[in-house]
């Protein structure tokens, strides 16, 4: 079970002021913005028994009495919206850690059942920052220092009306997170320890733009440089065979050629405009007359 909570803006401003003596940490927060924090309040106890026959539970122990490398892992998974343009719906990160001989002594104890302790702390084994970036892998946060936590890992033992012994796990941190104190969920107690897990989640691109983004930076510069470079092509091509219609120095006496030849066709003399319009096409067909017409009176 879980409680997600955000932050608000004087709530992240403090968070960033605790690790004001890091560099570091302070560069990698410049990037995130309030509504990109959440906060994970996760509960200790498990959703669901712990079923295990006597056979296996006996394996388990004779495992972990013996001289070889036990491992244990811890996955995590962020959902995120894939609506929203994100590349992937989930993001997923694990953690794999070997217990030490003290560790596995305890846990031999606790599952024995015949000794008087009924929980052990695994240090180091899940992250407190996690980074959730649009792919599929999310990152524990090493630039704020606290890369990992320990939890406190506890065997309950309850009877049911049958007299049957149920058993569950619980899990809880040994220390609270940073801003506990301020975003602690109002319908929790102080029994009631379990996770709080702080999630980065990178800003990304709207699906409009979904297209360019895939192909990172480069794609993205590259996509502008075409695009720019084929409008400043087109505005240029063809711009040789322009310069003699549109550079010209004197238009007057064209543009009294082009006034006649109106005139000519409001009186209805269409012989006479055929004349002077084959006389027009002549001239843009004719550079050498064309310059001729366009010199300014003083040449």
């Amino acid at each position: 079970q879980k409680q997600l909570q955000t932050v608000t803006e004087d709530q992240f401003m403090k968070f960033k002021r605790i690790f004001s003596d890091s560099d570091a940490a302070m560069e990698w927060l410049e990037s995130y913005f309030p509504e990109d924090l959440i906060i994970a309040d996760l509960k200790g106890s498990s959703n669901s028994l712990w079923t295990i026959s006597p056979p296996s539970r006996d394996t388990l122990i004779e495992m972990l009495k013996s001289k070889e490398e036990f491992p244990i892992s811890v996955s995590w998974t962020v959902q995120r919206n894939f609506s929203l343009g994100a590349k992937a719906e989930t993001a997923s990160g694990k953690n794999v850690k070997a217990l030490d001989e003290a560790t596995k002594r305890a846990l031999v104890e606790i599952l024995s059942g015949n000794g008087s302790r009924s929980n052990v702390t695994i240090e180091k084994i899940i992250p407190r920052y996690i980074r959730a970036p649009s792919d599929s892998e999310a990152t524990p946060v090493e630039q704020l220092g606290e890369n990992m936590i320990d939890i406190n890992l506890h065997l309950e033992r309850a009877t049911n009306v049958s007299d049957q012994v149920q058993e569950w796990w619980t899990v809880n941190q040994t220390v609270p997170g940073l801003m506990d104190h301020m975003v602690k969920p109002t319908n929790r107690t102080d029994a009631e320890v379990g996770l709080q897990i702080y999630i980065f989640s990178d800003q990304v691109s709207p699906p409009s733009l979904g297209f360019l983004a895939g192909y990172g930076i480069m794609g993205l510069y590259a996509s502008v440089v075409l695009v720019i470079g084929k409008f400043v092509r087109e505005f240029f091509s063809g711009i040789s065979h322009n310069i003699m219609f549109e550079e010209l120095p004197n238009v007057d006496r064209i543009l009294k050629l082009c006034t006649d030849i109106f005139l000519v066709r409001e009186t209805g003399e269409l012989d006479l405009e055929e004349d002077m319009y084959s006389k027009l096409i002549f001239l843009y067909r004719s550079p050498e007359t064309m310059i001729k017409w366009t010199r300014e009176k003083t040449q």
